[in-house]
């Protein structure tokens, strides 16, 4: 019993953590429609991107600034009465590419992300950050997602 309140416990508690970093994300963050990338793709879903932005101490030197983002992605199908989800992708940092891919199975998106592990203005004004970019490729429906990260070197 005790391991069941617990476990609904963390749960409640990591629920509650999301809303308010989505919410930060609505109110003070960008959205972004993903559909106009790639526009080559034939696109199944409806697929938003909405950024948080993420303030650290020490990132910037004598001054503030967003040192990274947290990424939400919303997904929705084109029917009458559409499926619908938000998932919160697993990397921090800066997208600085954004792909979509072919995919064969029904109500399914594969987009691949590049992404920068702080700001260009936190590496600009601070150069001892390491700068790292990373492949993010997701796979994505409004029932689940995938997500697979592959370093790229520098």
């Amino acid at each position: 019993m005790k391991v069941i309140l617990i476990l609904s416990l963390a749960l409640l508690v990591s629920c509650s953590a999301m809303d308010r970093e989505l919410q930060s994300a609505i109110s003070y963050g960008e959205i972004v429609e993903l559909n106009k990338y790639s526009e080559n793709i034939s696109k199944q879903l409806m697929v938003r991107l909405f950024s948080s932005p993420i303030y650290k101490e020490g990132c910037f030197k004598e001054t503030h600034g967003v040192c990274q983002y947290q990424y939400f992605l919303s997904v929705s199908t084109f029917d009458e009465y559409p499926e619908t989800n938000i998932y919160r992708l697993t990397e921090v940092g800066e997208i600085k590419g954004v792909k979509w891919l072919d995919s064969v199975a029904t109500d399914t998106a594969v987009i691949e992300f590049e992404v920068e592990n702080y700001t260009k203005m936190a590496l600009r004004n601070n150069p001892d950050l390491a700068s790292e970019s990373f492949l993010l490729k997701v796979g994505l429906s409004p029932r689940s997602i995938d997500q697979a990260l592959t370093k790229l070197s520098n």
